[in-house]
């Protein structure tokens, strides 16, 4: 019985990854044209193929497994079995008996003589010995997978149990008036019966929506004192939540940890939700943005960028003493730093979808919902084995320098390098290592420590070999390769280091293990200069000490492991020495930095004629995590060395402060030191700026400013009706001559007094 059980969940996990990655592959097209919500509810096919063991007569999982039971009985020498099973096809498949067992799906094959075959393992009776060994371990399995399932369950009620408890011990109702005005307006807007409590806490970093049965708003304490008088940003925060508690977010993400909890051994559903956390957010700023005007979108990024430099940068003492609250399941207004990115961006791109555009996720949403039950749980019957592996097909290279690295000492010595590193449940860090399950074929560094004199250490280690071989390896400063331990039995090695860099590694060869721990100790600080635990994080750092050059492709592993300010450094020192970086170099540098000392640091050296390689593409993509100011700084240095491309004018002007970078261009036009800026530029940024600046750029656009581009891009956006007659007779003055026609036009944006004052100016050029 619980071997049949842990076959369907497995199935189960294997089709709802399917399911899942196909959601993935299809990603970057759904989010380009659908609504956000229709992304964000997607994720209910994978939650319901993951949790409801039906499926159609048509089943892809099921006829798949026939197809492998044939291979294998093929192998075997059992041609006419193969033979046998390999001919069933989808349609010999629908007409299949099938029977439900305790609510576990079964499908069984009854041929001539009574004897019964399992489509999933294409093993008869006579072959009933192998059968009860393979149901022996799927049952051990299945009790395996079962006590799993208890101890995920139970870590995540006691997780949210401390969790909400340590929020409401240290919460009080919020007392200020204009707050709670602004709540209940909001609340009533939202047609939301009941009214949802608000309180402030101290030990929180973002107000998050927490609570099942009855849901509360908690705002940080140090937040409401910052943002006080501030009624209007607090508004669009107290909205994303109610936004939350509106359409049941809560609920939808509890029943995505209890298919976590089901399918804990399956490391894609950890990449899903993730995934799942994000399109959550970006369906909710959705919501948010269709009930706001421009200037009300652009604030609610601003409200974004705000908690993200308040907050993220740092770590209160409740996540210290508990669990991040990223790992709890509650409606946070910004949980992680790298998908700030994504919603700035869905912010400044938002537009809304038309009826064609719905039709088209309707008709989506079908043809995923069919192959979702389509990829359903296979049966297996009661002498079926599985053919699933935790681990997954190890597929390497033989004549690989990962593969061939395990009996070449110079390769070990050598820079860590593999092409297979999948783990389950992997902690690393403070000197010690510890993995459940682990799939490896090459070296991985552990650490490097940099000996100020001869000491002495101590590494302990021990693993289990399922298959393949492994070794923790030391290497010493002159490349010297000593093994620690081959075997997994638990050992203890005292190792002397000379001065120099010293280095622990781990290397394997079509490894698959269990129960990995290694761990060092017995070393004083004072005899060390250095520990890192990657190549690339020792790079970073002796980049820094100047004793290196920096390699730029080492940035993205290296960054999250160092201090903000050691990030600006690196970025400083990558400028000064003119490295040539990509815009996913750019972006990190300035993800995981500290962004306005970076911003100053860029400033310093644009100035100083450095940086050749910096153009609009790349302030767009940084300009998110600057300040206004700093990205109209940058802009102006743009504009000295004409790098502005067309298409980034409109985002510049979004993330920088409009009326500052709108004085810096009208003074670049006036001196003609740009070129590239006409009227289909002025359209991306002329209902950004105000009256007076948008006036100063038309009139320094020197002839590249057609009729139309003034009716459509000028006049609607100048109030101002001296500026208005300043713009329509600057046109005149460049040679142009109105038409009674386009007088006409001109008429609806002026005044009677100031329409005569046009047609006295326009008279005179005729």
């Amino acid at each position: 019985m619980m071997g049949r059980l842990f076959s369907v969940i497995l199935s189960l996990s294997i089709s709802g990854g399917l399911v899942g990655l196909l959601i993935l592959l299809l990603s970057p097209i759904t989010e380009r044209f659908f609504a956000k919500r229709w992304t964000y509810y997607l994720w209910f096919l994978v939650i319901a193929r993951l949790l409801l063991p039906v499926h159609a007569d048509v089943n892809l999982m099921e006829y798949l497994s026939v197809r492998l039971a044939a291979v294998e009985s093929g192998l075997t020498g059992a041609d006419g079995a193969a033979e046998a099973t390999a001919d069933v096809t989808g349609e010999e498949m629908a007409g299949q008996d099938t029977g439900q067992t305790g609510g576990i799906e079964t499908v069984q094959n009854t041929a001539a003589g009574g004897k019964v075959e399992s489509a999933y393992s294409g093993i008869d009776t006579d072959n009933n010995i192998e059968g009860s060994r393979r149901e022996l371990w799927l049952c051990m399995a299945g009790i395996l997978w079962l006590f799993g399932v208890l101890i995920a369950v139970f870590r995540k009620i006691y997780i949210y149990q401390h969790f909400a408890g340590a929020v409401r011990a240290a919460s009080a109702p919020v007392t200020d008036d204009r707050v709670y005005r602004k709540s209940a307006e909001i609340q009533m807007r939202l047609g939301l019966g009941k009214r949802v409590p608000l309180y402030k806490s101290t030990v929180i970093d973002s107000p998050m929506l927490v609570g099942i049965l009855k849901p509360c708003i908690y705002m940080p304490s140090a937040l409401l004192a910052e943002m006080e008088g501030k009624e209007n940003d607090i508004c669009l925060i107290l909205h994303h939540e109610l936004v939350h508690y509106k359409r049941k977010d809560i609920w939808y993400k509890w029943l995505f940890q209890a298919a976590l909890c089901v399918h804990w051994f399956n490391p894609l559903l950890y990449v899903f939700n993730r995934k799942f956390n994000m399109d959550c957010e970006l369906a909710c700023d959705e919501k948010v943005m269709a009930l706001l005007s421009e200037e009300g979108r652009r604030a609610y990024g601003n409200v974004l960028l705000d908690v993200a430099q308040k907050n993220l940068c740092e770590q209160n003492i409740f996540e210290k003493n508990w669990m991040m609250h990223k790992n709890v399941p509650t409606m946070t207004l910004l949980e992680e730093k790298h998908t700030l990115k994504e919603r700035l961006r869905g912010i400044a791109h938002y537009h809304k979808n038309g009826i064609i555009m719905g039709l088209c996720s309707v008709v989506a949403l079908v043809m995923l919902l069919a192959v979702a039950v389509v990829c359903g749980a296979a049966g297996v019957s009661a002498s079926g084995g599985s053919t699933f592996s935790s681990y997954g097909p190890m597929l390497v290279n033989n004549k690989g320098k990962a593969y061939q690295m395990y009996d070449d000492d110079a390769l070990i010595a050598g820079d860590s390098e593999n092409d297979v590193w999948r783990a389950y449940n992997y902690c690393g860090g403070d000197g010690n290592v510890k993995v459940s399950k682990f799939a490896f074929n090459g070296s991985d560094t552990l650490w490097i420590l940099y000996a100020n004199r001869e000491t002495t250490m101590e590494i302990s280690s021990e693993f289990y070999l399922r298959d393949g071989r492994f070794k923790v390896v030391y290497v010493g400063p002159d490349q010297t390769v000593q093994t620690l331990n081959e075997s997994g039995k638990k050992n203890t090695v005292k190792i002397t280091m000379p001065e120099g860099r010293n280095v622990i590694k781990m290397v394997g060869q079509k490894a698959r293990l269990e129960d990995i721990d290694i761990a060092y100790s017995g070393i004083r600080k004072e005899d060390l200069d250095g520990i890192y635990d990657s190549e690339t994080v020792e790079h970073a750092y002796q980049a820094l000490e100047g004793k290196r050059p920096l390699d730029p492709d080492s940035l993205e592993e290296a960054c999250p492991y160092l201090k903000d300010s050691e990030v600006s450094e690196l970025a400083r020192k990558a400028w000064e020495d003119d490295v040539a970086l990509s815009e996913k170099n750019w972006e990190n540098l300035f993800i995981y930095s500290d962004n306005e000392l970076t911003a100053q640091y860029l400033s310093e050296e644009l100035q100083a004629g450095r940086c050749e390689g910096f153009d609009s593409s790349i302030l767009v993509k940084i300009a998110p995590y600057m300040k206004e100011k700093d990205v109209s700084e940058c802009f102006r240095q743009l504009l000295e060395r004409n790098a502005v491309a067309a298409p980034d004018w409109g985002e510049i002007f979004v993330y920088s402060d409009a009326n500052l970078s709108a004085g810096y261009l009208a003074k670049a036009l006036r001196e003609g030191s740009i070129d590239g800026f006409d009227e289909e530029a002025l359209g991306q940024i002329c209902y950004r700026v105000s009256t007076k600046p948008l006036t100063d750029i038309v009139t320094a656009m020197k002839g590249t400013l057609s009729f139309d581009g003034l009716i459509e891009y000028v006049l609607p956006f100048v109030q101002k009706q001296d500026e208005v007659v300043t713009c329509i007779c600057y046109y005149i003055d460049l040679g142009n001559v109105l038409t009674d026609e386009e007088l006409q036009k001109v008429q609806a944006y002026v005044s009677e007094e100031d329409f005569y004052r046009v047609v006295e100016h326009n008279g005179k050029k005729k």
